[in-house]
């Protein structure tokens, strides 16, 4: 007898649970109310104001005007100076590199790697110091060959071509900078 009562007892407590909920789920008076503010509209437009609108004071609309003449100004003009381009023609500053740094640049152009975009050896820097890095902190040297051939990617059509080519990066970082 008293496995019917908890039975029963349980169902009707999941049948008050359920109605409980679709009685919450269906109070929707708050996405349907009215707007309780009123709201403001600005005119954007230079044309005058139609016959019922009130009219702008001169001060405002001499402000507005003179406001659209120079965003017009500014949109059809270009800037008054040009980027500044380095002064090695887009080559790495040779006052800042180390000895070991053109080394390594200049191994790398010989055996063709190249990053794409970098016409100023900053990615292969960098992916070289990686190299080094890693090695110091003796990580496996095929989890850095994976990394340095994702670096690579971009600048080459096959995975074959990007490990072949990471492969020269890692062994002229090894040589060049670590």
């Amino acid at each position: 007898m008293t496995g019917k009562f908890s039975r029963g007892l349980l169902g009707c407590a999941a049948i008050a649970a359920a109605a409980v909920t679709l009685t919450a789920c269906g109070d929707s008076s708050t996405a349907n109310s009215p707007l309780d503010q009123d709201v403001t509209t600005t005119m954007i437009s230079g044309s005058a104001p139609e016959s019922g609108e009130t009219s702008v004071p001169p001060s405002e609309a001499a402000a507005s005007s003179s406001a659209v003449e120079a965003a017009s100004k500014a949109t059809s003009t270009l800037p008054a100076t040009k980027p500044e381009t380095p002064s090695g023609g887009g080559q790495p500053n040779s006052a800042k590199l180390s000895e070991k740094d053109k080394n390594y640049l200049a191994a790398l152009k010989r055996d063709d790697v190249a990053f794409l975009g970098d016409e100023d050896g900053n990615a292969a820097l960098t992916w070289g110091h990686y190299v080094c890095d890693a090695k110091g902190k003796k990580t496996d040297p095929a989890m850095v060959k994976i990394y340095v051939s994702a670096g690579l990617g971009p600048s080459v059509k096959s995975e074959n071509e990007a490990g072949a080519k990471a492969d020269k990066l890692i062994a002229a970082a090894e040589k060049n900078l670590c």
